[in-house]
């Protein structure tokens, strides 16, 4: 068969559906939280349903050894619902978590391949990632959380959204989890400080090169258009140049990153379907293999990949068991490269994908080659499969993108700023639809086993930043140039130095910012306010629309009926509708008016006036075998060529001549023998619908007789009304069968002229005469024959035996004045159907044989005289009144007595559906209670606790204390601690903060004395670093620290130094006045030197 490729160079990033946010752009999480507004200290514990203490332990472990001192709740690490309870922010949260579902396999494997095949593998995973809700708020609350490192995640309520995370690098002694628990910090997401960043809008449009084709389809039988959950088991590979650029460390974890947006996307509601894209394998190649042949060629890739993914594929015929070699199934292969890859050349150029159209399900085309430039490969792998799929791109061959209709989607043949790549076309959903109610996809049907693990579920954005993105796009010194609406387009640094774009999106999840959003992040192409998703709501069935036209006038056509998943439709991630899309009934079954022309032949008529290859031929329906039964395959007169004129006949027409199965879409769907669609009427041996078998009889022998060579020779005569045919040789032979009518007119290998091998439609039923190779040849047909036959042999050698089997019509007897008639009867009267208020009785018909008056097959007798069968009604009279008594509800308590109820009423029925409630004095016996008691034992002592304390000390890390007592159900009694389970304590102390503490600062004390009692001197004061409650403390900034010591001044007395001497300068000194100018008269030297000067000074 022809192949065709299509090709994609272009690509987006989706967003996960997850609430779990982590913030990159800090080097730690104290830096991090530092630049919080604000935040709190929190130490979630286990507990059960009810809010019972159970643990302090919340982290996960891997199955393995147990370690001594863990608690309970620790082990039970393969539990799928979780209780946790946390307090913060003045709040009590109590969450209700369920061990999300799977989308990874259970025999999901990681395989490393060097040169030789398999180097290792493992198959390690995680169970522990989590959704649920507030348990006392179950439809305004939602949570997503894991917990394998401690909880992780988000609790979004009506009001705010909080981010929780492990409080990391504490101490040892801070974090003995098993007794004290582990402290988490929680948050809100309006304490994250925003970003800011310019706004500027570009566009490119980088061009596309594109081919169509088709492929072949498969033989399934389904009676209706369903909506079914499909499931893709996928086969990823990745080349040597992937893990020289991701590494070892981090491709797992990246591909896996990948691969789940691929699988958001398919469950996005748009595409009209439910399609599960699960993993069931990934493949490491570290290095190049004997047989895969990988480089810029994008064709001649794919198909050395496409070849060598189906060498390794594993045969199975159940996807939910593992075959004998270990190796999972898979439906689909991916294979992602680093190489820059093109189609038809083997040099780098735009080309990102490239994959087989409508190769799903088919071993060596459902396949595609796809270049890794990020998060956003994601996208072209999920464009590639489309293809594989059976969809062309938006506007090729089809309206979507075009202008005056909807924008091109996911299948757009390229991106620009305009086009909307978060959700599938119309086209692209009527593409996918056909080719699975078509049947060409049968092996995604079965669901494989599913082991408890989820991809990651950060935003990708939240994962690996607008830089990083850049860096997987354009290499490691690549950084994001342009910020403007990167939501739309990510516009980054490339090798020499240019901002370019390749009209990508940001992964959803990237930081952004627009004039009304100060803080946001990229969903589907906006930028929405940080940590926000739209709430999701699954899709619901919309009414059936009235019955459409029947296909056909006569001889059984189909008519049709819709419904749509719109009320409501899906939105904002919600499921679509699963069930029943479209449904067919059987119209106009009635048989066509004698000498009406073949259905098939006359669509194969409508032709002759259509040119084929420049000619006009008159065309006749194609009876040979090799094609498909629901194309229209016709055969040009006169000339030795058939052709396929149409991929499907028009519904209704028979798939085959001797069949009652009909064509639906271009698919055989089964027809009973009763003329309705799906119906499950059969016929028995004799070919009477829903018969017994009674009105014919078998025929049956070998003729082995020995016989001269080089003539014909009759084997058996086939009456007329013979059904179920066969003709059979014993060994194969240079001998052939014959057929002929009673007056020697060969139909089949007549005259000494071999026929080919092929259907002929002989005695009003059609005969399949089969001759294949190293087989012996057969004759069959299903009758019934309208005229004698006799079957013929031809002899070229010795006769090595024909067996021979049909079935024979019972003649009917009655003809003659001797022979015996039939003749309808009626039955007794049936007995009543009820005792009272109306019931009815039936009469049936029989027929009868008139000698002895036995009962036999309906076909004896005459059917138009047939008499109708008799009903009437009996035991009309109301019967007696009686009590209706209810189920009992559910009790009030559990223990300690609760109360139960049950309607209890008095009715009498007076029809077959009708009933009348009347005064309870009507009925006779005594009323049946209607209220009693229920679980009277007593319940259990149960923990009760008193009001927390409050937090010591009043600032930074702390702890509140409570009151803790075993008590009686009723509060009533306090019992010894022993006799409530120490298990389910609620812990006595836990951490907590009132914000953190004032930081350490610098304490002055008082200035001492000055030291000059005269003029210039210095004092000194005591300064300390003290913390906010008096401690010495070493945190003060030495910077900030304030001087310990000054200059001062202290006045100095009018009179002279020396009691009687005259206050003079000398006059030998001549510095007396630069003694005055630097201050210098408080020295006791100066000051008698130059008396005069410093007096008064």
């Amino acid at each position: 068969m022809e192949i065709f490729w299509k090709t994609l160079t272009w690509i987006f990033s989706l967003v996960l559906a997850a609430a779990e946010a982590q913030i990159l752009s800090y080097n730690s999480q104290a830096e991090f939280l530092s630049m919080l507004e604000h935040y709190q200290l929190t130490v979630p514990v286990r507990v059960n349903e009810r809010g019972q203490f159970m643990g302090y332990t919340v982290k996960h472990y891997r199955p393995g050894r147990r370690r001594r001192g863990l608690d309970q709740a620790e082990l039970d690490h393969t539990e799928t619902r979780l209780f946790y309870r946390l307090s913060a922010y003045g709040k009590h949260f109590h969450l209700n978590l369920t061990l999300n579902p799977n989308l990874v396999s259970k025999h999901f494997t990681v395989e490393y391949w060097d040169k030789d095949g398999l180097d290792w593998q493992h198959s390690v995973v995680d169970n522990c990632h989590y959704v649920g809700y507030l348990l006392d708020q179950y439809s305004t609350t939602k949570v997503a959380l894991s917990n394998c490192k401690g909880l992780h995640g988000v609790i979004t309520t009506e009001d705010e959204q909080y981010l929780i995370e492990p409080l990391k690098n504490i101490s040892r002694n801070f974090s003995d989890v098993n007794h004290e628990g582990q402290p988490h910090v929680i948050y809100k997401k309006t304490s994250i400080p925003s970003l800011q960043e310019p706004s500027e809008e570009f566009s490119s449009n980088p061009p596309y090169p594109a081919t169509d084709g088709d492929s072949s389809m498969g033989g399934h039988r389904q009676r209706r258009s369903v909506s079914s959950e499909r499931f893709v088991e996928t086969l990823v590979v990745a080349d040597k140049m992937m893990v020289g650029y991701h590494g070892r460390k981090d491709i797992e974890h990246y591909i896996l990153s990948v691969m789940n947006i691929v699988a958001k996307l398919y469950r996005d509601a748009s595409l009209g379907n439910v399609v599960n894209i699960i993993v069931t394998r990934l493949i490491v190649l570290t290095e190049d293999q004997p047989n895969l042949e990988i480089n810029h060629h994008a064709d001649k890739s794919l198909d050395s990949f496409c070849k060598w993914q189906k060498s390794i594929l594993s045969h199975q015929g159940d996807g939910n068991s593992i075959p004998e070699n270990g190796i999972a199934h898979h439906d689909n292969a991916v294979l992602i490269t680093r190489y820059d890859i093109c189609t038809y050349k083997n040099k780098p150029c735009g080309t990102l994908g490239l994959a087989s159209v409508a190769g799903m399900c088919e071993p060596e085309r459902s396949c595609s080659i796809n270049e890794d430039i990020g998060l956003g490969s994601a996208f072209t792998i999920a464009h590639e499969i489309g293809h594989n799929f059976g969809m062309n791109h938006d506007g090729i061959g089809n309206s979507c993108g075009t202008k005056g209709h909807e924008t091109a989607k996911l299948m757009a043949a390229h991106i620009t700023a305009n086009t909307n790549p978060f959700s599938w076309s119309a086209c692209s959903k009527d593409y996918i639809t056909s080719f699975l109610d078509s049947g060409r996809g049968t092996c995604l049907d079965n669901e494989p086993l599913k082991r408890d693990f989820l991809y990651p579920t950060v935003a990708p954005g939240q994962v690996y930043d607008a830089d990083e993105q850049c860096r997987f796009q354009y290499g490691a010194s690549s950084c994001q140039c342009k910020y403007g609406e990167v939501c739309r387009e990510l516009w980054c640094l490339s090798k020499s130095n240019r901002c370019v774009t390749n009209s990508i999106p940001a992964a959803e999840g990237t930081l952004c910012q627009t004039s009304t959003i100060e803080k946001g992040w990229c969903y589907q192409g906006e930028c929405v306010v940080f940590g926000t998703w739209p709430q999701s709501v699954d899709g619901s069935w919309g009414p059936w629309t009235t019955w459409g036209e029947c296909s056909r006038t006569c001889g059984g056509g189909v008519s049709s009926s819709m419904r749509h998943c719109d009320s409501p439709a899906p939105t904002g991630g919600g499921k679509y509708c699963l069930g029943e899309r479209k449904r067919y009934r059987s119209c106009n079954t009635d048989a066509c008016p004698a000498g009406s022309r073949d259905f098939r032949e006359k669509q194969c008529a409508d032709f002759d006036n259509m040119p084929f290859r420049g000619k006009y031929y008159n065309w006749k329906q194609y009876t040979g075998g090799g094609v498909k039964p629901c194309a229209l395959n016709c055969l040009a007169e006169g000339y030795n060529f058939y052709t396929e004129r149409l991929p499907a006949v028009i519904d209704g027409t028979r798939c085959q001549a001797d069949s009652l199965d009909i064509c639906i879409n271009g698919e055989c769907k089964h027809v009973g023998c009763d003329n309705i669609l799906g119906s499950d009427a059969k016929e028995d041996r004799c070919r009477v619908c829903v018969g017994d078998g009674s009105t014919c009889e078998v025929t049956e022998g070998l003729f082995n007789d020995s016989l001269p060579r080089g003539g014909y020779m009759e084997v058996v005569q086939i009456p007329k009304g013979s059904v179920h045919i066969e003709i059979r040789e014993e060994a194969v032979s240079k001998n052939y069968i014959a057929l002929k009518s009673e007056g020697d007119d060969y139909y089949i290998n007549g005259a000494w002229t071999i026929d080919w091998p092929r259907k002929f439609d002989i005695a009003g039923t059609a005969f399949h005469y089969k001759r294949p190779t190293d087989e012996p040849e057969s004759l069959e047909a299903l009758g019934a024959t309208t005229e004698n036959l006799v079957v013929m042999v031809l002899l070229q050698e010795q006769n090595l035996g024909i067996h021979y089997k049909f079935n024979v019509p019972i003649q009917r007897i009655g003809s003659g004045d001797n022979e015996v008639g039939f003749s309808w009867h009626h039955l007794p009267w049936s007995e009543c159907s009820a005792t009272c208020a109306g019931g009815s009785q039936k009469q049936e018909v029989v027929c009868k044989r008139l000698d002895d008056g036995s009962v036999v097959q309906n076909s004896y007798c005459d059917a138009d005289g047939k008499p109708p069968g008799n009903q009437r009604p009996c035991n009309t009279e109301p019967c007696p009144p009686e009590w209706f008594i209810g189920d009992w509800s559910e009790c009030g308590k559990t223990c300690d007595g609760g109360i139960r109820t049950r309607t209890v009423l008095c009715i009498r029925k007076i029809g077959p559906a009708d009933e009348e409630t009347l005064e309870d004095s009507h009925c006779l016996t005594h009323r049946p209670i209607e209220q009693e008691s229920c679980n009277n034992q007593s319940c259990p002592p149960q923990w009760v606790t008193l009001d927390w304390s409050e937090c010591t000390p009043k600032c930074g890390p702390g702890f509140k204390h409570r009151i803790v007592l075993c008590k009686s159900s009723d509060l009533t009694k306090t019992f010894p601690p022993a006799l409530c389970s120490d298990q389910n304590k609620p812990p006595v102390r836990i951490r907590c903060s009132l914000g953190r503490c004032p930081p350490p600062r610098w304490i002055p004390g008082e200035w001492g004395q000055c030291s000059a009692q005269c003029g210039l001197g210095q004092q000194m004061r005591m300064v300390q670093c003290l913390s906010y409650t008096g401690q010495p403390s070493t945190e003060c900034p030495e910077s900030l620290r304030p001087n310990t010591m000054q200059q001062c001044e202290s006045k100095c007395d009018a009179t002279p130094i020396s009691g009687g001497d005259e206050c003079k300068d000398v006059n030998k000194v001549a510095y007396c006045p630069l003694v005055l100018k630097f201050k210098f008269c408080s020295r006791a030297y100066f000051r008698q030197m130059c008396c005069k000067t410093c007096q008064g000074h």
